[in-house]
């Protein structure tokens, strides 16, 4: 009996603390509720208690798995600006909740729900462009409908500021913001009937200019004071709106806000320095039931500020890294997409402007799967699979948005939760730690190579592990100099399957995954 009372006592020490009130409730409403809402692209509501309960199951699930709130990149290993990030202690706290009943707390000290008017934060916009109404059914496949819209703009002006405002926010998944002198999108638009015309890849014209992305929970873009993306005269703004498969009937008729002037501006270029007409080991094919890794590297010729980074492929895509190595053989970490989805894309901006040094080199690897073991593989069985703008094709591009560099702009900060978040991390400076970067060809029958990157001069050791931790392989310790390396391994043959390969330096070990067939 005693036994019993003493447990009974302590037992509040031993369970969970998480209530809604307490903890869940400002998760959910900052992390979820702005795609969660009535008028937001989520199946269904993240605007209560009650909500929170009906769909509990459902939330503990996504955020354990780490796929909502949907993210791509990496964030140990490059942040940015207003992710999209739980943290482990997020998760914890989730999770806990869940596993303990889903309990209440004081409602009394509970946040306020979030208040999502679908009013447009860029109020006395200088140009608004809106497309006609659109009637989306779309039963079995995605839609990529470009509207060429008009601005009626004479001279040239600058970009400082721009907000998506879809229509429809239940239907609208991303929109593509791009600008046009040419007649090439009247042309298309003129041959397919109804508003707009049917475009996978881009819009089809060579001369369009990527300005913006919007997704789901995104809000206005303001650029840093100072800075704006040029817009010709007598430009029409192209918007490509990608609505996904499952919609009838419904009415899009999405704008864009835009705040212009004709001073002078810092112009800001969106470009891609890596993309498939350069590879290193190209062209950009690969054959039915392969996979292929591909890499493309680009040296920077003058010293840049970048805002911003966005990767770009299509279904085949699995995963994609970039980074640049600095005339010191310093690494800058851009971005890495692991698990690659081209349903959640975007361009991705720093916390913090980010200095490129004049004479750094800019790289990418991407991974190709055209396998059945692809779910995303729209052909089965795979069939070959070409550069190209159609969904069958591929693309491997890494966009970037920048300006040249102006002493102080490492200082700006865009995201000070970002910067601050992450302890020890100084987004002004570069990484000078040892890097390992994503092997090729992954999965491999048994010869790969992977690059990496040292500091300095340092022993080096490359191991290859079971998931138990077991040794299968080692290179033996060497010495190698500072700087951008790579490591060819060949006749690996100790067994199939996934395996860890580890790199030990003096100035850290890292490790990758690779999966051997």
């Amino acid at each position: 009996m005693i036994k019993k009372l003493l447990l009974i006592l302590f037992l509040p020490l031993f369970t969970s603390a998480q209530t809604w009130s307490g903890e869940v409730a400002s998760i959910i409403y900052d992390k979820c509720s702005r795609c969660h809402n009535s008028n937001g692209i989520a199946p269904f509501e993240l605007m209560s208690f009650q909500d929170a309960v009906d769909n509990a199951s459902d939330i503990e699930s996504a955020v354990t798995d780490r796929v909502m709130p949907p993210w791509p990149p990496d964030p140990a290993y490059s942040g940015f600006a207003h992710q999209r990030v739980l943290s482990a202690q997020e998760i914890t706290d989730i999770t806990a909740w869940v596993a303990n009943g889903t309990p209440r707390g004081d409602s009394l000290q509970e946040p306020g729900a979030p208040v999502f008017t679908g009013i447009a934060q860029i109020s006395t916009p200088d140009l608004i462009v809106q497309i006609p109404a659109f009637t989306i059914n779309t039963p079995s496949d995605d839609l990529y409908r470009c509207f060429v819209l008009p601005t009626g703009i004479s001279l040239h002006k600058y970009i400082t500021a721009m907000e998506a405002v879809p229509g429809n926010r239940a239907v609208v998944h991303h929109v593509l913001i791009y600008a046009d002198t040419s007649s090439v999108p009247d042309q298309l638009d003129a041959a397919d009937p109804g508003p707009g015309y049917t475009s996978f890849g881009g819009t089809g014209s060579p001369n369009s200019k990527l300005l913006g992305v919007w997704v789901p929970g995104q809000e206005a873009e303001f650029l840093p004071s100072g800075m704006g993306i040029g817009l010709e005269a007598n430009s029409k703004i192209i918007l490509q709106i990608h609505y996904p498969r499952g919609i009838s009937n419904q009415v899009d008729s999405t704008q864009i806000r835009f705040q212009l002037t004709s001073n002078f501006q810092r112009e800001v270029y969106i470009t891609t320095p890596l993309h498939h007409g350069d590879l290193d080991n190209g062209p950009l094919y690969i054959p039915a039931n392969t996979t292929r890794t591909f890499t493309a590297h680009y040296q920077v010729t003058f010293d840049i500020t970048a805002l911003a980074v966005g990767p770009h492929m299509h279904l085949i895509g699995r995963s994609i890294q970039s980074y640049g190595v600095t005339p010191g053989n310093d690494t800058i970490p851009f971005i890495d997409i692991p698990e690659w989805d081209f349903h959640w894309q975007g361009m991705y901006h720093f916390p913090r402007l980010l200095k490129i040094p004049n004479g750094t080199t800019l790289y990418s690897s991407a991974y190709y799967d055209n396998t059945v073991n692809n779910p995303n593989n729209p052909n089965n069985p795979p069939q070959p699979v070409f550069l190209g703008e159609a969904t069958t094709d591929e693309m491997m591009l890494v966009f970037f948005s920048y300006t040249f560099y102006f002493p102080g702009d490492e200082n700006v900060i865009i995201d000070t939760s970002v910067v601050a978040s992450v302890p020890g991390i100084n987004y002004s400076q570069i990484v000078s730690t040892a890097q390992l970067y994503a092997p090729y060809p992954n999965p491999t029958t048994g010869d790969f190579q992977v690059d990496y990157f040292l500091p300095k001069n340092s022993t080096v050791k490359f191991r290859i592990l079971d998931l138990q931790g077991k040794e299968v392989w080692n290179s033996g310790t060497k010495n190698v100099p500072a700087g951008y390396q790579k490591q060819w391994i060949g006749n690996f043959h100790s067994g199939k399957g996934e395996f860890l390969l580890q790199l030990q330096s003096e100035t850290g070990t890292r490790i990758q995954k690779i999966l051997i067939r």
